[in-house]
C-alpha cells in the first residue's frame, strides 16, 4: 500500500494546511487519495474530505488497539491509492504529552509508513540542522523519508536551510512553504473553522496545491509513499466479512451543527444492521420516515442556537421520539441539544429539545480536553458495568442540572458523567466504537427491537 505520513514538530507548525495542499494536488493530477488524520481530531479531517472529495478516517493508538489502525488503513484505502495521514500535536507526543501511545511516531510504527517531518524554519538557519537532527536521532526506528520546511521567507532562506541539513544528514529535504498570510483560516474555541463552514474553502486549496506543486518535490514525497513495506495484517479484525441486513433506520444528525464523527462509528452500525439516515437540525422540520433511532453527534450547536430554537417542528420531534422510547444516543454538541436550553457565550438563552431537564451552558474557559477511558453504569443498556471503552472529550460548555440516572464511570477517577431518560443517553464523551463494538451492536439491537414493536 502506498503511504505517507506528514508529522510536525509540534503543534502550530503548519501541517494540516501542507496535508490538505499535498491531497488537493494528487487529486488533480488523478491520483486516488485516502485522507487520514492520526488522534481524536474532528476538523482537520474535514479540510483533507474536502481536499480529496472522500471522507477521511482518524487512526488514533490510543483509543483503539493496533490491530484496529491497521483494520481501518485495509479496509479504506484501495489498490493503487494513496494513503495520506496527517500527524497531531509533535511527532513524539502521546497521550497527555507523554510516551508514545497515542502519537503520530506509534502510529507510523505499527503501520510501518514513511514520515516527512514539517517544520518551522521561521527566523533560523544552522540551527534547524540541529533541530531536524534532533528529531531524527531522538527514535532510530521511526522510517523517516524527508523534511519539509515551512514558514519560510522564500528560496534563498530555503538553500540556506536545505544546505546545511544536507551538510549533517543524508535526508531528502523535499522542499519548503513560504509564509503566506493567505493562508489563514479562522479559527473558534475547538479550534479551525470547520471546512463546511468556509465559504473560501476551493479557492484555500486551490492556493495551497499551486504552492506544493511549485515549491514541494511532489514526485520524491510519491515515490517514499510507493516504496514503504507492505501494510502488517491486522490479527483480530471486528468488521464482519459480510455486512447485515438492515433490521433497523437510524436518523442521522448533519449539517452545519452537527458534524463530529468518527467514520468507523458509523460504519459499524451499518454493518451490524442499521439503515442510516441523514436529517438536519437546522433545517428539517420531521425526522425522517420510520425513524427506529436517532444519533445525534457533536458540533457547534451554541454557534447555531437561533436557528435550531427557530425549528421548534424538529425540537418537537426529537423530543416526542425519545419520551416515546425511541433509541437515541448523542455525544457533546448533541447532548447540548437534547438540553431544555442553551446558553451561549455572550449570555442569551435558547430553547433546544427538551429531552433533559437541564441548561447547557458555555464557559469563559475550557471545561474538559483529552482521552477518556470509561465504564458502564447499571442503568446504561450500551455498555454494562463489566465493560469499558475509550474516547475523547473536548468541550467549553457543562451541563447545570444532571437527571438520574447517570451513564459512565471515568476510569481512573471514578467521576461519574452522562444522563438517561426512556432509551435515550447523552453525554459529553465522543467514545470510539471499535475500542467497544458491542456499543454498536447493542444501539442497533435497540433501534431493530423498537421497529419490531412497531415503532416509526
Amino acid at each position: 500500500m502506498k503511504r505517507i505520513l506528514l508529522a510536525g514538530t509540534h503543534s502550530g507548525v503548519g501541517k494540516t494546511m501542507l496535508t490538505a495542499g499535498l491531497i488537493f494536488a494528487l487529486r488533480r493530477r488523478g491520483q486516488q487519495v485516502i485522507p487520514f488524520k492520526v488522534g481524536p481530531d474532528y476538523i482537520d479531517p474535514g479540510f483533507h474530505a474536502a481536499a480529496a472529495g472522500v471522507p477521511a478516517a482518524n487512526l488514533d493508538s490510543w483509543m483503539l488497539p493496533p490491530d484496529q489502525v491497521l483494520e481501518i488503513l485495509h479496509r479504506r484505502v484501495p489498490e493503487g491509492a494513496f494513503a495520506v495521514i496527517e500527524g497531531a500535536m509533535g511527532i513524539y507526543d502521546g497521550r497527555k504529552g507523554q510516551g508514545e501511545i497515542g502519537s503520530s511516531a506509534h502510529v507510523a510504527k505499527i503501520t510501518e509508513t514513511p514520515v516527512v517531518l514539517v517544520a518551522s524554519g521561521a527566523k533560523m538557519a544552522r540551527s534547524a540542522a540541529a533541530l531536524v537532527g534532533g528529531y531524527l536521532q531522538f527514535d532510530r526506528d521511526l522510517p523517516f523519508a524527508g523534511i519539509i520546511f515551512n514558514r519560510l521567507s522564500g528560496e534563498s532562506h530555503f538553500q540556506l536551510l536545505k544546505d546545511e541539513v544536507n551538510s549533517y544528514f543524508s535526508i531528502p529535504v523535499f522542499g519548503y512553504l513560504a509564509e503566506d498570510n493567505r493562508l489563514t483560516v479562522p479559527e473558534r474555541h475547538l479550534g479551525l473553522l470547520p471546512a463546511a463552514e468556509n465559504s473560501d474553502l476551493e479557492k484555500l486549496l486551490t492556493l495551497l496545491a499551486d504552492m506544493v506543486e511549485e515549491k514541494i518535490a511532489i514526485e520524491a514525497i510519491l515515490a517514499s509513499a510507493s516504496a514503504a513495506a507492505p501494510l502488517p495484517q491486522p490479527i483480530r479484525k471486528i468488521f464482519p466479512e459480510k455486512s447485515e441486513r438492515f433490521s433497523c433506520r437510524i436518523a442521522i444528525a448533519r449539517d452545519e451543527a452537527f458534524s463530529f464523527y468518527y467514520a468507523e462509528n458509523l460504519e459499524l452500525l451499518s454493518c451490524f444492521g442499521a439503515e442510516l439516515v441523514p436529517f438536519s437540525p437546522l433545517h428539517d422540520n420531521k425526522l425522517p420516515d420510520e425513524t427506529h433511532g436517532i444519533l445525534l453527534g457533536g458540533g457547534f450547536p451554541e454557534v447555531f442556537a437561533a436557528k435550531l430554537a427557530q425549528n421548534e417542528a424538529i425540537r418537537q420531534a426529537v423530543k416526542a421520539a425519545a419520551l416515546a422510547g425511541v433509541p437515541v444516543y448523542a455525544e457533546c454538541g448533541g447532548y447540548m441539544y437534547l438540553a431544555q436550553e442553551l446558553q451561549d457565550s455572550i449570555g442569551l438563552i435558547w430553547p433546544m429539545a427538551g429531552v433533559f431537564p437541564g441548561r447547557a451552558v458555555m464557559r469563559k474557559k475550557r471545561r474538559a480536553l483529552g482521552y477518556v477511558e470509561v465504564s458502564g453504569l447499571a442503568e446504561n443498556f450500551l455498555l454494562p458495568e463489566n465493560e469499558t471503552c475509550r474516547g475523547h472529550e473536548f468541550h467549553w460548555s457543562e451541563m447545570e442540572q444532571i437527571s438520574d440516572p447517570v451513564l459512565f464511570r471515568k476510569l481512573p477517577q471514578g467521576e461519574i458523567f452522562g444522563e438517561r431518560i426512556a432509551n435515550c443517553q447523552g453525554s459529553y464523551f465522543h467514545l470510539h466504537f471499535l475500542s467497544n463494538p458491542g456499543i454498536a451492536r447493542r444501539f442497533v439491537a435497540a433501534c431493530a427491537n423498537y421497529a419490531g414493536q412497531g415503532g416509526s
